[in-house]
């Protein structure tokens, strides 16, 4: 008797933890838009050319779905898998914001405080005006975006300080408006090694990264890292060589799903947040308030931007933040509702995954019962693109068979240059100019909008250009 309840004991208890197991498992798999999905990813991942994707659902600050889809590197048959390390490029600006906020926690910086009162190890260019922590958090320092395109091979990189030095350009004055600007929070990680004395990388580990618990997380190379990764593909679907940037804070970061999950659980409000080590409260609540609106290009996608957070209100007066990030063959993603603890992660090897983020987005929207977030708006840029690209196209060729047809039956002719022609031909050749000052640019915002669709759009308006300038000058004749 003294050993039988034991043995019973063992096997019940075992027993239990399979069925807890068994039902966690079919908790994730029958979550409705997990399922839904599960069906549309591959779909949406075939049209717009996008490698691999990895997504997490967490509800209540729980996960109820996630999805592993694709391959890791298509041309040596290697699928994509949960454990992948991704560059998940400037989400890498709120992880850094959380570092600054740990140095605000412990009193060794203030949010209001000029940043040249703390940064000693450079200097920026005579006549620079003072600019606040606060300023630079909320992307409204006056910044210019800084050299977005400067990769380097891994271990070849110049150093930061000597970057910064070709990079920093004030193009606002600071406080007046909202500037997006790598360099900004470059030169936060600057900051960040003057008051701490440490390197950045090992500073954001230890203060960080290292708290969140689960995942995988670094900001520098290793070759064990690199080992996790999959193969970025670029614009055009080509495969992108590895490569580092002289800085970690604006876009440096490599980390698996389960890392940036653990990241934005964080950033909840209690009790969705219970098993995190996160900030207290009051520095969450300063880092999601919107400190500054948001107009232009990015007004169309969001309300205003926190401390290293996009900010928006949803339909139902919820407030959301969230935050992407887009490099040379890597797209990532993240939206999160603080209150609720509703959030979704989306990370892939491919720059050609907005229009798919903006699909899946309006699917998780729907699923909280709101109308879709600002970056859902992506979808209906792409299906405009679509239909402007083939109404061009169209048009373009119908003007182009007018002109045969007139000519040959002798109708169209060289007519005399009038202020209206002239005009005309003016216009047309400007389409053309433009679509070829395009194309010599290394990256337009129009590329990730439209990926795939881009290149097409281009060649309907230089077509659309050239049946105008053509027609300006073989105008109909009547005899």
């Amino acid at each position: 008797m003294t050993t039988r309840y034991p043995l019973y004991g063992g096997l019940l208890s075992f027993v239990g933890f399979a069925f807890m197991l068994l039902v966690s498992a079919m908790a994730l798999r029958a979550d409705p838009l997990g399922e839904r999905l599960e069906r549309q990813l591959p779909i949406l991942m075939e049209r717009h050319g996008v490698a691999g994707v990895n997504a997490v659902i967490l509800r209540e600050g729980r996960e109820v779905w996630a999805g592993t889809f694709g391959m890791s590197d298509p041309e040596a048959g290697i699928a994509m898998t949960r454990v992948s390390v991704f560059r998940v490029e400037s989400i890498s600006k709120p992880v850094t914001a959380w570092g600054v906020m740990r140095l605000v926690e412990g009193g060794a910086v203030a949010l209001d405080d000029v940043v040249w009162d703390h940064v000693t190890s450079w200097a920026p260019p005579p006549g620079t005006p003072d600019m606040t922590i606060r300023q630079l958090l909320s992307n409204s320092a006056g910044l210019g975006i800084g050299d977005f395109t400067a990769r380097h091979p891994p271990g070849a990189a110049p150093a930061l300080r000597q970057a910064m030095e070709g990079d920093f350009a004030v193009i606002g004055a600071p406080g007046a408006g909202f500037h997006y600007s790598n360099t900004g929070f470059n030169l936060l990680e600057v900051l960040i090694e003057d008051v701490s004395g440490q390197d950045f990388g090992d500073f954001m580990n230890e203060m960080v990264l290292a708290k969140l618990g689960a995942g995988q997380a670094s900001f520098d190379w290793s070759a064990a890292l690199a080992e996790r990764m999959p193969v970025g593909h670029g614009l055009q679907a080509q495969r992108i060589a590895p490569h580092v940037y002289p800085a970690g804070a604006s876009g440096g970061l490599l980390a698996d799903i389960d890392a940036i999950a653990r990241f934005v659980r964080a950033g909840m409000h209690a009790p969705h947040r219970a098993a995190e080590v996160g900030l207290p409260d009051a520095l969450l609540a300063l880092m999601h308030a919107a400190q500054v609106p948001v107009g232009g290009v990015y007004g169309v996608v969001t309300d205003g931007y926190g401390l290293g957070h996009f900010t928006e209100t949803l339909s139902d007066g919820r407030k959301a933040v969230w935050h992407g990030g887009q490099g040379h063959g890597w797209m990532s993603h993240f939206h999160l509702v603080p209150e609720s603890g509703d959030a979704i992660i989306l990370l892939t090897n491919s720059q050609r995954a907005w229009p798919l983020f903006a699909t899946v987005l309006r699917e998780w929207s729907n699923a909280l019962g709101v109308a879709p977030v600002g970056m859902a708006r992506v979808a209906h840029l792409w299906a405009l693109g679509l239909a402007l690209t083939l109404g061009l196209a169209l048009g373009a060729a119908a003007q182009a068979l007018r002109l045969i047809i007139g000519w040959r039956r002798g109708r169209r002719r060289w007519q005399r240059p009038t202020l209206a022609r002239n005009v005309l031909a003016l216009g047309g050749a400007g389409l053309i100019a433009i679509v070829a000052w395009a194309a010599r640019q290394e990256y337009l915002i129009t590329d990730s909008v439209l990926p795939g669709l881009s290149q097409w759009l281009g060649l309907a308006i230089a077509a659309a250009g050239l049946m105008v300038l053509l027609s300006a000058f073989f105008a109909p004749h009547h005899a």
